[in-house]
């Protein structure tokens, strides 16, 4: 009975631990060079390989040569990285260095506007092997300058974001209403109208 327990147990865990690697088109451009090497990136998933995770990038990321050798890149000799998933959908990336005047590693463009930028930082928050990951939103008002700090999922960012854009009453309704990026997304793209 215990030999069927441990190989059942043995079993699942290679279930669970044995994905397929999934590769996604990539390029990026380190800091010390000019040059974009297009590569394919891959994506690390906990439970679906398809869709894209930060921990693809956080730390380092591996990518295959053109001999389809993995080499690991540290995401702090990054200047720039562009990825495309299998859904289709671009995810830049740029150094903070060159957003918040400190190096931190990689931010996600999530929306550049004329009058507002909004960049991610990933990091890992947990043990290292659930890959669970938290984020920081920067909110850049372009016209002062000002680089707002902002936990999107927190209970106090719709506060935040009112205080923001207090000016704008239409604004303050969307607000309420934000459940996804792609809301906060629609917000700067209205207050880029005004």
């Amino acid at each position: 009975m215990k030999k069927i327990n441990l190989l059942l147990l043995f079993l699942c865990f290679n279930f669970l631990f044995s994905q397929k690697e999934t590769y996604f088109p990539a390029k990026y451009v380190l800091k010390n060079s000019k040059d974009t090497i297009k590569t394919k990136i891959l994506n690390i998933g906990l439970y679906d390989n398809e869709e894209f995770s930060p921990a693809t990038y956080i730390r380092q990321i591996t990518v295959l040569d053109p001999s389809g050798k993995k080499l690991k890149v540290n995401e702090n000799d990054i200047k720039y990285l562009e990825i495309r998933d299998l859904k289709k959908v671009k995810r830049t990336f740029v150094n903070s260095k060159s957003v918040l005047s400190k190096d931190s590693g990689l931010l996600q463009v999530m929306y550049s506007g004329n009058k507002t930028q909004w960049y991610r930082k990933s990091f890992y928050d947990g043990p290292i092997y659930t890959y669970e990951t938290k984020n920081t939103d920067y909110l850049i008002m372009r016209k002062n300058k000002n680089i707002n700090e902002i936990y999107f999922r927190a209970p106090g960012a719709r506060a935040q974001l009112k205080e923001i854009f207090g000016a704008y009453p239409d604004l303050s309704l969307l607000i309420d209403g934000m459940v996804e990026d792609t809301d906060l997304i629609k917000i700067l793209e209205r207050y880029d109208k005004k």
